[in-house]
């Protein structure tokens, strides 16, 4: 037991701890909240409590339309962030309670309401903020009809770019590119890191599965056109937006629905994640009880490719209440072990001892039968072998 134990903690002393690296650093359940400030006002606390108890790993909050920025003095959200210290505190908060934040704005392709700052700029501005994960633009009807329109985009997007060339961007515009074909959809795309369909079945109406289903064909068809004609970069992985209420047109979202559209999502087409639309008006408990229980996480999947090292990543979300996803990399087939210890050193469970072939993996922990404290994950594969530390907080 003390030759485990002192083992561990040197390893542990060897690694950083911080998130887990991601190619989609927005995966599993995001929620959108159009005026943070509205449904948390009084306590951000139990705004976080409830997207933590429906098992939501990032949101996406209004920081921008057009030239406006929301984030500066006088405006609400400037105004009750204050109280958060400042936007920044906000989301530090989210990121304590593993909970990624992404602002989004909604941009028209021209300067709105003529104040000399450019919908560019208040991109930037958005992505200063200090700990942002990154930038959803919300691109819709004036981007059909402007006449300038790509031109427009591309210099948007560069812009952003020339000042924030690593940051996150994703897009959400229609679910459907044969009904907005003048949409500049490969300019934006060939920009971005996701591309974030609008699926509002209830809207139209049409079950979510025949919104589902008729959202992929189409972009599974135009993808292959974009990129027969050359442009690969337009084919982004997909992560659609689903509708939580009635809207005021259409239908009811009915007992059922939220079920149905994440299961598809996850089972039969694959996709890496879904959102809700909005936090603010989700008032049937239905909805609330199906989104809790959707999109679980797997126990491990395979993420595919052939890494070329050995890696142990950081535990995401953490701190945890009570799942959370350990990640590493296998860069050839190896005898693997996967097992959590407490803070004296004592095994707690074996996750994984299995032979696997070389890639990338994600293993489910639930820690529900367990105390809040600290934990170690330790790995040993082939000749590697790596510790982290993660923290269960109930």
């Amino acid at each position: 037991m003390k030759t485990t134990m002192v083992a561990l903690l040197a390893l542990v002393s060897m690694v950083s701890l911080g998130h887990a690296e991601s190619s989609l650093p927005i995966e599993g359940k995001g929620m959108w909240i159009w005026q943070l400030w509205t449904p948390a006002d009084s306590n951000l606390t139990a705004t976080i409590d409830r997207l933590k108890s429906e098992g939501v790993n990032w949101v996406v909050v209004k920081v921008g339309d057009s030239d406006s920025y929301y984030n500066r003095s006088g405006k609400s959200l400037y105004n009750w962030a204050a109280n958060h210290g400042g936007m920044a505190g906000v989301v530090s908060t989210f990121h304590a309670n593993g909970i990624k934040i992404f602002g989004y704005q909604y941009v028209r392709g021209y300067s709105y309401w003529g104040n000399g700052v450019s919908e560019a700029d208040v991109a930037n501005m958005i992505l200063d903020i200090h700990g942002i994960d990154g930038l959803l633009i919300d691109a819709e009807i004036e981007y059909d009809t402007l006449s300038n329109r790509v031109t427009a985009a591309q210099a948007y997007l560069d812009t952003i770019r020339a000042y924030h060339p690593a940051s996150f961007i994703g897009l959400t515009a229609w679910a459907r590119v044969a009904v907005h074909i003048t949409f500049p959809w490969t300019t934006f795309l060939d920009g971005v890191g996701v591309n974030m369909p609008q699926t509002y079945w209830a809207a139209r109406p049409v079950t979510p599965a025949t919104e589902l289903s008729r959202m992929s064909s189409d972009f599974t068809y135009y993808t292959g056109q974009w990129v027969s004609s050359g442009d690969s970069a337009a084919a982004k992985p997909i992560m659609p937006i689903g509708q939580a209420e009635y809207f005021g047109y259409g239908s009811n979202v009915f007992p059922g629905d939220i079920q149905t559209f994440c299961t598809l999502s996850q089972e039969t087409y694959k996709y890496p994640g879904v959102s809700l639309w909005e936090f603010a008006q989700i008032d049937s408990p239905y909805v609330w009880s199906e989104y809790a229980a959707a999109w679980p996480l797997r126990n491990i999947s395979n993420l595919g490719g052939t890494p070329e090292s050995y890696l142990l990543e950081q535990n995401y979300p953490n701190p945890f209440n009570p799942v959370t996803v350990i990640s590493y990399r296998l860069s050839a087939q190896s005898r693997v072990t996967l097992k959590i210890y407490d803070v004296l050193g004592r095994e707690v469970e074996t996750l994984l001892n299995d032979v696997e072939s070389a890639g990338s993996y994600n293993v489910k922990f639930n820690g529900s039968g367990l105390a809040s404290g600290v934990y170690f994950y330790w790995l040993r594969a082939g000749g590697f072998s790596a510790a982290r530390k993660m923290v269960l907080m109930k």
